[in-house]
């Protein structure tokens, strides 16, 4: 008998501790800050596809003009700025499988030339009818691939390639000393009959993204390859090339806003979204 009683008061002691245990565990996973991640990975999300949305933004920077060419020539690193534009950007999952795909087109306002140096040993700086440096003023379209990794919720890298095309709007050259007065003045802010004005070419770049809710900051450094070069390859002579095309480069700081909703893929936005879900659920 005084067995009976003690287990039976074992059980009256343990019950209100059994009960407590089931009603903490309830409050538990009422509050959606301290779910644990477990439950969180096991909730069910219906999510059309993650990472499917547009944004739009605007963005500046600064162009840096290399170039190639035929005869080979010394060639010095030229600044121009400011580069600005617009792009519209369309994030996807393609096949319903690769969360990182997206297309990128827009317009910017860019700039094309060259800068050629002097010869230390022989002295001499090439020229190009009397200039030795020109820069061209350049509006131009685009259409890109446009690839990301996200990293966690607030991060990402990017990398993109695609074409663009331009017209080459205004030159403004600079002749050598050995050339001012000569009739190659008037060509100093004029494009010759020779020179071509349609430019296009492939276009790329690599970058990093910060993300805050709905807007992106996106530092981007991206490199232009020309198919057109800047004259007539043959234009002084039917028997040899002279070619000159655009090799440039840009650094660009761009803010762009997500139009539509973003649903992330990595694990830290899946379970942000998992969380929110339980918030939703316990408050109905």
């Amino acid at each position: 008998m005084k067995k009976l009683l003690t287990l039976i008061g074992t059980l009256l002691l343990a019950a209100p501790l059994t009960f407590a245990q089931v009603d903490l565990q309830k409050e538990f996973f009422s509050l959606p800050d301290t779910v644990t991640n477990a439950y969180l990975d096991s909730v069910k999300i219906n999510v059309k596809a993650p990472n499917d949305y547009w944004m739009v933004g605007v963005y500046g920077g600064l162009s840096l003009q290399y170039g190639y060419y035929n005869p080979t020539r010394l060639v010095d690193w030229q600044l121009k700025y400011p580069v600005f534009g617009f792009s519209v950007i369309r994030q996807y999952t393609m096949f319903g499988i690769f969360p990182n795909m997206g297309l990128e087109f827009g317009a910017q306002l860019n700039y094309e030339g060259y800068k050629f140096k002097t010869n230390n040993e022989t002295g001499y700086r090439p020229t190009e009818s009397g200039a030795y440096s020109a820069v061209m003023t350049v509006p131009e379209a685009f259409m890109l691939s446009h690839f990301h990794i996200d990293f966690g919720e607030h991060f990402k890298l990017m990398a993109k390639v695609g074409l663009y095309g331009g017209y080459r709007l205004k030159i403004a050259r600079q002749l050598d000393e050995a050339f001012v007065g000569s009739n190659y003045e008037q060509y100093i802010n004029e494009f010759r009959d020779y020179d071509r004005r349609i430019t296009y070419g492939l276009m790329g770049g690599v970058g990093m993204g910060v993300m805050l809710g709905r807007f992106e900051i996106h530092l981007m450094a991206n490199v232009k390859w020309g198919w057109s070069s800047f004259w007539k390859p043959d234009y002084a002579s039917p028997y040899y090339y002279r070619y000159a095309y655009p090799l440039d480069g840009a650094v660009t700081l761009g803010a762009y806003y997500q139009l539509t909703p973003r649903h992330g893929h990595t694990d830290a936005q899946l379970r942000k979204l998992a969380r929110k879900l339980v918030a939703e659920e316990q408050n109905k």
